[in-house]
């Protein structure tokens, strides 16, 4: 009996004093306005704080470092170090290799604090994030990763890139942003996108450093995109305008050896195409339609060796004399004209 009574008066001095053990771990903080449990105070200034939660991150524990930039926030958000913070959480992303998140941390430096002296210094992180990533896609290009993800590296410097493009449009960086945009598509076999961004630098970046890299690759983005004579002859006809275009650009580049080859072969293309369709009215017996084909190989290509060809058939099909009433009607249109 004694023994029991003594187990509730135990108790009931826990239960009387739990309420008291517990406020004492609170206190009123003038910054929140409200109690907080002082294990979660912060430093005793803004600054400070900031040095603590980068203390963690030189010791490489990066999630106390990440939650101590989360206190700053809680208690110091309105202080003029919430940019620095802010940059903080961006380098604690970059050094946990989550490239993307670092690049959204830093974006958000420069939408919540535009007029903070880190801005350029944001964007400058942004584009070492893509040029990261880029490398990151070119390792894996050349490594034994399957196929369905050699390519999201590419993609996710296409989105960094994007970032340093909307903050800073219309500059050098952007100009290079565009550049490197353009490049990734060209890397993952997307030349169609490859070359809507290499126009873009041409257009949007004409006096840019970026336009000769950019003419280039659009000439070889065309270029890729040929098929044999069998399908649609535009890209070939794009290519071929892209190099000449370069070539009228940068008469004393040196790239412009390696172009006049794929040109030629761009041409070859177009011109054997021609070949098969006049060949295609000549198994019908249309020598007429056959002959417009061969006459336009022989006078825009007569330097391929298809021109020749397309000489020889004409000199052994030469265009047959008009009839007396085929004379009359065109001496009629003739006068009417």
């Amino acid at each position: 009996m004694r023994q029991r009574i003594g187990r509730l008066v135990v108790l009931a001095a826990a239960v009387v004093l739990m309420p008291w053990a517990g406020y004492a771990q609170w206190t009123w903080t003038p910054q929140t306005g409200r109690f907080v449990n002082v294990k979660k105070l912060p430093k005793e200034t803004a600054e400070l704080q900031i040095e603590y939660a980068r203390a963690f991150l030189v010791k490489g524990d990066f999630k106390r470092a990440w939650n101590e930039t989360d206190k700053f926030f809680e208690f110091f958000r309105k202080d003029p170090l919430a940019d620095q913070n802010q940059f903080l959480r961006g380098e604690i992303r970059m050094a946990e290799e989550k490239w993307v998140a670092a690049a959204k941390e830093f974006q958000q430096v420069i939408s919540k604090y535009p007029s903070t002296i880190l801005y350029d210094k944001a964007i400058a992180k942004q584009y070492e994030i893509g040029d990261k990533l880029y490398a990151q896609g070119e390792a894996k290009m050349k490594g034994s990763f399957l196929r369905i993800f050699k390519k999201r590296p590419f993609k996710k410097a296409i989105e960094v890139y994007s970032m340093v493009i909307h903050n800073q449009p219309f500059t050098g960086a952007a100009a290079e942003a565009q550049y490197k945009v353009g490049l990734c598509h060209q890397t993952r076999k997307a030349y169609t996108e490859a070359a809507f961004e290499y126009k873009r630098v041409i257009e949007d970046y004409s006096s840019s450093d970026w336009v000769s890299k950019a003419c280039y690759g659009l000439a070889i983005c065309y270029c890729a995109s040929v098929h044999g004579p069998e399908y649609d002859q535009g890209p070939s006809k794009l290519a071929i305008d892209a190099i000449d275009d370069f070539k009228i650009r940068y008469p004393g580049d040196e790239r412009i050896k390696e172009l006049d080859v794929k040109r030629a072969a761009m041409r070859g293309s177009i011109a054997s195409q021609h070949i098969q369709t006049a060949q295609y009215y000549e198994k019908r017996r249309n020598f007429e339609a056959a002959r417009i084909y061969y006459e336009l190989v022989a006078r825009d290509f007569g330097d391929t060796p298809l021109g020749e060809k397309a000489k020889q058939w004409m000199t052994k099909n030469p265009t047959p004399e008009p009839s007396p009433s085929e004379r009359v009607l065109r001496a009629k249109q003739k006068a009417a004209s």
